[in-house]
């Protein structure tokens, strides 16, 4: 065998082990041409979870169930060691972070101390304010169709 055949970035003494190369290999990024049937019965599934669940009224036990058995089954395909991931993005500079960090901390002070204040009006909390907006079925259905989406794009990443 000659250096040739080996393919770049392989040393020759490994050259014949094929799982060391699966190991070792950098993920594709995962592009779809066109939606395949998988993609097309995934998405009815997660349409008709979405429009089943949004059906079901705030704050309940079905509600909650709603929320934790399609979070658990995503929580279960993202460990799988066959899941194909995006590759990594490039690590975000600290100065571009920081008003975020900022932004995030204000938030949790804000819901902590509505929270210990006892959520009224005057101090409401992020479920107070968005009730109205979240309180016609259609509209909760289109919030587990986005949880679903950021689900399986968080998952992928």
């Amino acid at each position: 065998m000659t250096q040739e055949s080996v393919p770049v970035g392989r040393r020759a003494d490994t050259a014949g082990d094929r799982a060391d190369a699966r190991i070792h290999t950098a993920p594709q990024p995962l592009r779809a041409t066109r939606p395949t049937s998988t993609m097309i019965s995934w998405g009815a599934v997660g349409l008709g979870y979405s429009l089943i669940a949004g059906g079901f009224a705030r704050l309940t036990i079905p509600a909650e169930l709603a929320t934790l058995l399609p979070g658990a089954a995503l929580v279960w395909y993202a460990l799988r060691p066959t899941t194909a991931h995006f590759p990594a993005p490039a690590p975000l500079e600290r100065r571009s972070t920081a008003p975020w960090i900022v932004i995030a901390v204000a938030f949790g002070i804000w819901e902590l101390y509505a929270a210990a204040r006892g959520s009224t009006h005057a101090h409401p909390t992020l479920s107070i304010l968005l009730g109205p907006l979240i309180d016609p079925p259609p509209a909760r259905a289109a919030g587990y169709a986005v949880w679903l989406l950021a689900g399986v794009w968080v998952v992928r990443r």
